[in-house]
């Protein structure tokens, strides 16, 4: 999903690509003068490789914008730990990194994206990881678009220093004065 200000008419290019520098798709998109919102979904075949994806928004090839998010690992599969044989194709992404029935490789030049050969191999590794090691590169992967903003305790805790959530701000345990209303009062006002 795009959002946009209002400016004149445009098309945009976004391109999506995976971990190892595969270019998945790349499509335009009309923006309009009042479009606000635009969204596609595009039908990438799966199953996606885990790890930073990066879409890029482009106009004549030049960049608008980059944002990059996370598809992390199966750690499970049927409500099991995973297998090595299950990891091995969960993990690889699509057969020939086709993601789509066209190929967009030949858009890499353009798009100046470096060599694959060193993330590639890290992925191939990452295929054969299961159990501990495989929960180790998700928290590592986690870890690189995350980062622990506060604790706090739910209860009487042993360490002195964990603020109660209910008393922090952000917690989803501490009272939200919007969502709690309380009777009517005598001049109709509900605070």
């Amino acid at each position: 999903m795009q959002r946009w200000a209002r400016g004149p008419n445009l098309t945009a290019t976004v391109v999506w690509i995976d971990p190892t520098y595969v270019v998945a798709t790349s499509y335009d998109i009309t923006v309009d003068e009042d479009t606000e919102v635009t969204q596609y979904k595009p039908p990438l075949s799966r199953p996606l490789r885990p790890g930073a994806w990066t879409v890029r928004l482009l106009q004549f090839w030049e960049p608008l914008g980059e944002i990059r998010f996370l598809v992390l690992p199966l750690t499970f599969n049927r409500k099991l730990p995973l297998r090595k044989d299950d990891a091995s194709w969960l993990h690889a992404g699509p057969p020939h990194n086709e993601y789509m029935e066209q190929s967009f490789q030949g858009l890499s030049g353009i798009l100046n994206l470096p060599q694959p050969e060193t993330v590639e191999e890290a992925a191939r590794r990452h295929t054969e990881l299961t159990g501990p090691a495989l929960e180790a590169w998700t928290d590592r992967e986690l870890s690189s678009f995350w980062s622990v903003g506060g604790l706090c305790a739910t209860g009487p805790s042993a360490c002195p220093s964990l603020e109660l959530c209910r008393l922090t701000s952000w917690s989803s345990l501490s009272p939200d004065p919007k969502s709690e209303l309380g009777p009517v009062k005598a001049d109709g006002r509900l605070r």
